[in-house]
């Protein structure tokens, strides 16, 4: 009997490495920049910026190695992220901030990732530049499109409340998210 599955096992590993027809489906919207960021100081970003916005103009700064602003980026980017897998009901759609992520680190080289690393390690022993500018930027005033056509609703049209979570209290959301990335401490 155990040889019978062997057989059958690697036929059927065959058959999926020789087909070479796999399809690739994204919704309209799937992780989108709509409005990209440049490399910028984390002072000047928009509330109406997605992550991938963001993440846009974290990739922009990673490229001309200033990687003081792409960690302030970074922490605004997961912020935002992590506030928005709270307000999209459609939980398959919540590892589009982790590909978004993925996406702008990879490629970097060792040196730059550490580069990267030690800066926004810095952030976290001095937090109170990028807690004040997070605070005062706010709340997103973006609709989580990028998110929420990433996630499996986006294919079944099961998208109640237009892709939000009913009854979202964005306060303490945010409060979480903030303090979460970044352990800035909301009053």
């Amino acid at each position: 009997m155990n040889k019978i599955f062997t057989i059958l096992a690697s036929i059927a590993i065959t058959s999926c490495a020789n087909n070479t027809n796999v399809t690739n489906f994204q919704s309209n919207g799937n992780l989108e920049a709509s409005k990209p960021a440049s490399c910028v100081d984390i002072n000047e970003l928009q509330a109406n910026q997605n992550p991938a916005d963001i993440f846009a103009g974290m990739k922009t700064c990673l490229n001309s190695e200033n990687y003081s602003d792409a960690a302030k980026m970074y922490y605004a980017a997961m912020t935002y992220g992590i506030y928005d897998t709270k307000r999209v009901s459609d939980k398959t759609s919540h590892q589009g901030i982790i590909v978004l992520r993925m996406n702008t680190l990879s490629g970097l080289s060792e040196q730059q990732f550490s580069l990267l690393q030690s800066e926004i390690n810095a952030i976290l022993e001095s937090n109170e530049q990028v807690c004040k500018a997070l605070s005062e930027r706010g709340l997103p005033t973006y609709h989580p499109k990028y998110m929420i056509q990433h996630g499996i609703g986006a294919f079944t049209d099961n998208q109640a409340n237009n892709g939000l979570v009913e009854n979202f209290d964005s306060q303490s959301a945010w409060s979480e998210a903030i303090d979460k990335t970044v352990k800035c401490k909301q009053s």
